[in-house]
């Protein structure tokens, strides 16, 4: 991706800029050709490589860097737009889209205008996770040893880079005991669970709905993760996220 080095200022280098800038402030003048020294903190998240960007007016930069950095780098004014992104390639255009039959990748996002019309700036990156990892502890009737499996449907196959929900048709089949990844969904967007045997699907729940229902929020700047407990043989889906917990009613038929 680009340059994938660090951009350290040098001693050489860090005094031209600042003998440049000081010159720029006692003048008074515009400021449209003199840098800013910009210090990036990447904060740390989940263990993955970070592809960070900036871009000005006549100005583009990329890194791959860990977590945990500080960059110092030298920006035109007045302004660049950061894009920093983890758990991903960098994307070719403006979005990320799930393959047919797969899950969310684990999409850690932040993308930020910066003000550059001064000597320096700083800027704190703090990654969100705009996916839920969706935990199935399904229990119920054995069905005479045959395989019970769980397909997710929706209505988004995938984010932009500004953490948007893409629509477009979404589908990944899990067993009892997996995760997978859902991406960042629309409240109005249609998520459905199906319970699956070898003869086809014997129930289908409403989970978009039922998330709802039990006070997920798809609107968070990071999402939650969810275990989710689905029981054939009583009349209740359960979820749960850390120490907090909700039963919802249903009415079953298999």
């Amino acid at each position: 991706m680009g340059n994938k080095h660090f951009k350290f200022m040098g001693p050489v280098f860090g005094l031209a800029l600042a003998l440049e800038a000081a010159s720029c402030s006692l003048v008074r003048e515009d400021r449209m050709d003199c840098p800013c020294e910009l210090t990036v903190e990447i904060l740390g998240q989940a263990s993955y490589p970070v592809s960070l960007s900036l871009t000005g007016e006549g100005f583009r930069e990329e890194w791959e860097i860990p977590r945990d950095t500080v960059l110092r780098i030298a920006v035109p004014s007045p302004g660049v737009q950061l894009l920093a992104l983890a758990g991903v390639p960098p994307p070719r255009d403006n979005s990320v889209r799930i393959p047919e039959g797969k899950d969310c990748p684990p999409l850690y996002l932040h993308t930020e205008w910066v003000e550059t019309k001064r000597d320096s700036a700083k800027l704190a990156v703090r990654l969100q996770k705009h996916f839920c990892t969706l935990s199935l502890l399904l229990d119920g009737p054995p069905g005479n040893g045959a395989p019970i499996l769980a397909d997710v449907r929706g209505c988004v196959e995938g984010l932009t880079l500004d953490g948007e929900p893409l629509k477009g048709s979404f589908s990944c089949r899990m067993a009892p005991g997996e995760s997978i990844r859902l991406p960042r969904q629309t409240p109005e967007e249609e998520l459905w669970l199906d319970i699956r045997m070898p003869e086809g699907v014997v129930r289908s729940f409403a989970l978009g709905n039922y998330m709802l229902d039990a006070g997920f929020d798809w609107t968070a700047p990071s999402l939650e993760d969810l275990s989710l407990e689905v029981n054939l043989s009583v009349t209740h889906l359960t979820f749960q996220t850390g120490n907090w917990s909700t039963a919802i009613p249903f009415k079953v038929e298999i």
